[in-house]
């Protein structure tokens, strides 16, 4: 009986067990609904479209301007499409889509469709340009002609929207169509109105700069004379701040040798947009010896004379500089745009921020090529590099670098022997808190009797190596060294940037993640 009845549960379990497998009831929620199209908005609307999820009853389709810690709108519809209406213009918008079903109970979980920009209010006024359109007390405001002839334009502070200035235009005023305001505060936030009437034609939203302060040298005055600067840097004190005339040339004509503090910057002229050039028939260098704390280039455009001889920096002596900066910065045509090439020459840190970089030969923008020379710490960013040999190369030790949000093509040079971060392979070179890579987007190398293969990095294994978000085209071609989690693309360079012959990266490819966070924000989309 014993045997009996252990056979008889036995063969109960097995029919249990079996059933199971082959009856596995219903699931417990509807899967989580996918996007069909692409989020579109040319208004203050978005349209999001997602897959039909089978078994749904309905969807809950919702948008948010801070990610969902507040939900701006919510709406349920029996269709997988919505247009969300009278958002606001100009505003960031995250959308997300649940699918219902009849038990609510079995509701799928949120997915998200992403995030989109609203189009700006349909307006012939124009944001000013924050670089050469605003200063610490006035602001250029342009318009587009269009329809009714513009009448006045109002300036309201921005914490409160109180009206500050009210410019009647006259018909000079209208036939430029600009105006000049002026009288406003330093680092001060402000709203454009500009009116037909009162009819509102746009409004746009903009904030003063910082006053200057220190030692300025101003050159805006001096025009027809290249000479005035290199004539100038010898007589002036350490910490000063040349400020050079938008649209004027000036040389270098023979080497300059610095030995103090200072800054070279645009000044600004709110009717001229042009940086001014710094012509580099010869280099600088610095004094033996000299203690620095910083050197700064702002606003400018450097560039050189001779592609195979020619630098913004080769330094062959001993010397200490605390920082060296280029921001907003163009050069172009150089054999190297930072070098050391003799001596212990000690940079604490080099930075390059909103900078576009293009034609420079076997030294690089940064190259320490000696080892008794040393770079502590690297940070370039929000920058564009293009027909560059070689990017960041050093023959001695770091502290840390950082590239992060950069745009590279036609670089480094092709062959598999040239690296976009190269520390070399010697036991003896760590950058000792790491190289840090993220948000950039890295094209084709410069072609090399068409070898288009470069490498990533080159350090030696106790380097760590930290990326996030990097991207390279389909036509990238890598010999190996590559960066940790880097994201190949099926599309190739010129079907990502609208022109990249032409140094034009602004994205164009709408299915690209990394279209509004990766590689350089000027060439961003939105």
């Amino acid at each position: 009986m014993k045997k009996l009845l252990f056979i008889s549960l036995a063969a109960t379990l097995v029919f249990l067990a079996c059933k199971k497998i082959n009856d596995p009831g219903e699931a417990p929620r509807l899967f989580r609904p996918a996007i069909k199209d692409a989020l579109e908005s040319n208004g203050n609307w978005i349209k999001a479209s997602w897959q039909a999820v089978s078994g749904s009853a309905s969807y809950t389709a919702e948008i948010s301007t801070d990610s969902f810690k507040t939900v701006a709108a919510t709406v349920k519809v029996d269709t997988n499409v919505h247009l969300f209406e009278n958002l606001y213009w100009e505003k960031l918008y995250q959308v997300r889509v649940r699918a219902n079903a009849a038990d609510t109970a079995k509701n799928s979980k949120f997915a998200s469709l992403g995030e989109i920009k609203t189009a700006r209010f349909p307006t012939i006024l124009n944001i000013p340009s924050p670089e050469n359109e605003v200063n610490d007390n006035s602001v250029k405001v342009s318009w587009t002609t269009s329809g009714a002839v513009v009448t006045e334009v109002k300036i309201l502070l921005a914490a409160d929207s109180s009206v500050v200035k009210t410019a009647a235009l006259n018909g000079t005023d209208v036939t430029n169509a600009y105006k000049l305001v002026s009288g406003l505060n330093a680092s001060t936030s402000y709203i454009i109105f500009l009116y037909s009437g009162t009819t509102v034609r746009g409004w746009a939203n903009f904030r003063t700069k910082a006053s200057l302060t220190g030692a300025l040298i101003d050159l805006r005055n001096i025009t027809g004379m290249a000479s005035v600067l290199a004539d100038t840097i010898p007589d002036i004190a350490s910490g000063s701040i040349i400020l050079l005339k938008r649209g004027e040339t000036y040389n270098i004509s023979s080497t300059i040798s610095l030995d103090k503090t200072l800054t070279f910057m645009a000044g600004d002229d709110l009717l001229n947009p042009n940086k001014p050039i710094i012509n580099f028939a010869s280099n600088f260098n610095i004094t033996a010896n000299s203690n620095i704390d910083s050197l700064v280039f702002n606003g400018l455009i450097l560039r050189g004379n001779d592609f195979n001889n020619r630098y913004v920096f080769n330094i062959n002596t001993a010397c200490n500089i605390g920082k060296v900066k280029f921001e907003n910065c163009e050069a172009e045509i150089f054999r190297g745009v930072f070098r050391t090439q003799q001596q212990p020459a000690i940079i604490n840190t080099f930075e390059m921020n909103n900078c576009v970089v293009d034609s420079v030969k076997d030294y690089g923008v940064f190259n320490i090529s000696v080892a008794s020379s040393r770079a502590d710490i690297i940070k370039i960013t929000n920058s564009t590099f293009s027909d560059a040999q070689k990017i960041i190369v050093s023959v001695n030790n770091s502290v840390s670098v950082l590239v992060e949000n950069c745009t590279f093509n036609n670089a480094p040079l092709g062959g598999g022997s040239a690296y976009y971060i190269d520390y070399s392979s010697s036991s003896a070179n760590t950058v000792s808190n790491g190289i840090t890579v993220n948000n950039c987007i890295f094209g084709t190398g410069w072609g090399n009797n068409g070898n288009f293969n470069v490498r990533d990095v080159r350090t030696n294994a106790a380097t760590i190596i930290n990326t996030n978000n990097n991207f390279r085209t389909s036509d990238h071609v890598s010999s190996g060294n590559d960066l940790p989690n880097i994201t190949t693309l099926t599309i190739s360079a010129v079907q990502l940037w609208q022109d990249p012959a032409n140094d034009n990266f602004k994205i164009i490819n709408t299915s690209f993640t990394g279209r509004n966070n990766s590689g350089d924000p000027r060439w961003w989309p939105l």
